[in-house]
C-alpha cells in the first residue's frame, strides 16, 4: 500500500461513491473542510529540554514564593526584642505573636489543600501571595501589640502557599527526582531565614518599620511574576465537590488525625510533624530573647547571626542534600539529621558568648538542613497525586500544632525556669524524634533500591 500523501487524501476526498447519495457526501465533507485539514498545523510533542526547562521554570515561582511566604512569618524574629521591650511584653507575649500566626494557618491551611485539590495549585497561590501583601500593609500601620496580632491573624489565614507549593513539586517530579525537589523548597525556607532576619535585623536601624516597606514590595513584585509565568500543574482528576467534603476541611486536622482512620504510616508521620516542630520551635519563639538578654546583642548582631545560619541552611538543602542521596537514603538523612539538631540545640545553652554561637549556628544548618527535605520527601510518598494538596497540608498543619505548643511553652519556660532552660528540653525533645523515627524506620520508609555511588 503506497503511503498516504497530500495527492492521494485530496483524491481520495474527491472520489465519488455510488453508494452515498451526493447530498451525504457534501454533509460529511462540507466545503473548505479539505482545504481547512491541508492547512492545519502539526503540534509537536514537547522534547524532554522543553519540559526540563518549563520544570524549572515552574520551580523558579515556586521558590520565590515560599521566600516570599516564608519571609513574612521570619522577618520578625530579629524585632521581637524591640517589640518586647517597647510594648512591656514579657517572653509568652512575645511568643504569642508567633503562636497565633501559626494558630490561624493550622485552622486554615488544611481548607487550602483542599481547594488547591480541586480548584488548582495556581489560584491558592495567588490568592495566598495578595492576601500576605495585605497583611503586611497592615503590619506597617501597627502602633501597638494588638494590631501586630491582627496583622499576624491575617497573614496566618493567608500563609497557604507551602502547602500548594509543595503539591507543585509532586505533580513536576517523579519520585526518583522529588527528594531533590523538596530540596529546592527546603532551601526556599533557608533562603527565606537568611533573608527574613537578615532584612528584619539589618535594617531596623533605619526604622523599626523600614522592613515592612521592602517585604511589601517584594511580595507585589513575585504576585505579578507568579501571574504571568505560573502554570496550573494539578492533574487532571474529578469535578467540583460537594459542600460536605469542603466543611469536613475545616476541621482542624489534629482533630481529624485522632477521629479518622489513617493508614498507620500517615498516622506515625502525622504525629513526628508536630513533634520535631515542637522542638524547633524554641530557636524561632525564644532565641533572639535568648542572645538580646544573655549576650545584650543588637538587632544587627541577631540578624547577622540568623543570615549566618540561613547561609548555611540553603546551602546544605540546594546543594549537599542532592549529593548526599547518591550515597545515603533518605531515611538515614531524617535519623541523622535530628541527631544534629538536637546537638545544635542544646549546643545554644552552653555557648558562652555571642562570638561562639557562630560556631553553633552550622550545626544546626547542618542538621536541619539534611532532615526537614528527607523527611517530607518521604512523608509525599505516601500521598497520590491527586490528594497531594490536602495531605502535604495537613503534615504542615500538624507541624503548625507543634509551633504553636513549642512556642508558648519556651516562652513560659524561659520566663518561669531560666533563659537556656528551652534549649535544653528542646533538644532532648529533637533527640527524642530521631530515636522515634529510627525504631519505627521499616514502617515509615518503604523499600528502597540502595543510592547510587
Amino acid at each position: 500500500m503506497p503511503p498516504c500523501t497530500a495527492v492521494n487524501r485530496e483524491e481520495e476526498i474527491n472520489r465519488p461513491s455510488r453508494d452515498v447519495p451526493p447530498d451525504a457526501r457534501l454533509r460529511r465533507n462540507p466545503p473548505g473542510a479539505r482545504v481547512a485539514a491541508m492547512q492545519e498545523p502539526k503540534l509537536e510533542k514537547p522534547t524532554t529540554e522543553t519540559q526540563g526547562l518549563r520544570s524549572g521554570a515552574v520551580l523558579l515561582i515556586v521558590f520565590t514564593t515560599v521566600v516570599v511566604d516564608f519571609i513574612g512569618f521570619s522577618i520578625l524574629i530579629p524585632v521581637l526584642p524591640e517589640y518586647a521591650s517597647r510594648l512591656g511584653a514579657n517572653a509568652f507575649e512575645v511568643s504569642a505573636i508567633i503562636a497565633i500566626y501559626a494558630l490561624v494557618q493550622l485552622l486554615f491551611l488544611p481548607a487550602w489543600g483542599w481547594a488547591s485539590d480541586h480548584f488548582g495549585r495556581r489560584p491558592v497561590i495567588l490568592i495566598s501571595l495578595a492576601g500576605t501583601i495585605a497583611s503586611f500593609a497592615l503590619l506597617i500601620v501597627a502602633n501597638d501589640l494588638a494590631t501586630i496580632y491582627l496583622s499576624r491573624i491575617l497573614g496566618g489565614f493567608f500563609a497557604a502557599s507551602i502547602g500548594a507549593c509543595q503539591a507543585v513539586v509532586t505533580d513536576i517530579t517523579p519520585p526518583s527526582e522529588r527528594a531533590d525537589g523538596m530540596g529546592k523548597i527546603g532551601a526556599a525556607l533557608g533562603v527565606a531565614f537568611v533573608l527574613g532576619p537578615a532584612v528584619g535585623g539589618l535594617l531596623a536601624d533605619l526604622g523599626t518599620k523600614v522592613p515592612f516597606y521592602g517585604i511589601s514590595g517584594v511580595a507585589i513584585l513575585n504576585l505579578v511574576l507568579a501571574y504571568w509565568l505560573l502554570p496550573e500543574t494539578k492533574p487532571p482528576g474529578d469535578g467540583p465537590t460537594s459542600p460536605r467534603e469542603f466543611a469536613a476541611s475545616l476541621i482542624p486536622t489534629p482533630i481529624r488525625a485522632i477521629t479518622m482512620v489513617h493508614d498507620r504510616r500517615v498516622g506515625f508521620y502525622l504525629y513526628l510533624w508536630f513533634h520535631i516542630y515542637i522542638a524547633f520551635a524554641a530557636v524561632e519563639a525564644t532565641f533572639p530573647l535568648y542572645v538580646f538578654r544573655r549576650f545584650e546583642a543588637t538587632t544587627f548582631d541577631v540578624g547577622l547571626l540568623f543570615a549566618w545560619i540561613g547561609i548555611f541552611i540553603a546551602l546544605t538543602q540546594g546543594v549537599l542534600v542532592g549529593r548526599l542521596a547518591r550515597f545515603m537514603s533518605e531515611g538515614a538523612m531524617v535519623v541523622v539529621g535530628l541527631a544534629v539538631t538536637a546537638a545544635g540545640l542544646v549546643a545554644i545553652s552552653w555557648a558562652p558568648s555571642m562570638q561562639a554561637m557562630f560556631w553553633v549556628g552550622p550545626i544546626l544548618a547542618f542538621g536541619n538542613g539534611i532532615s526537614f527535605p528527607s523527611f517530607t520527601s518521604l512523608y509525599s510518598q505516601t500521598c497520590e497525586a491527586r490528594d497531594a494538596g490536602e495531605m502535604l497540608g495537613q503534615g504542615n498543619a500538624m507541624g503548625i500544632t507543634g509551633r504553636i505548643v513549642g512556642a508558648l511553652c519556651a516562652g513560659y519556660v524561659m520566663d518561669a525556669y531560666g533563659l537556656a532552660t528551652p534549649f535544653i528540653l528542646s533538644g532532648i525533645v529533637m533527640l527524642a524524634g530521631s530515636i522515634l523515627f529510627a525504631a519505627a524506620y521499616r514502617l515509615l520508609v518503604p523499600a528502597q533500591p540502595p543510592p547510587r555511588a
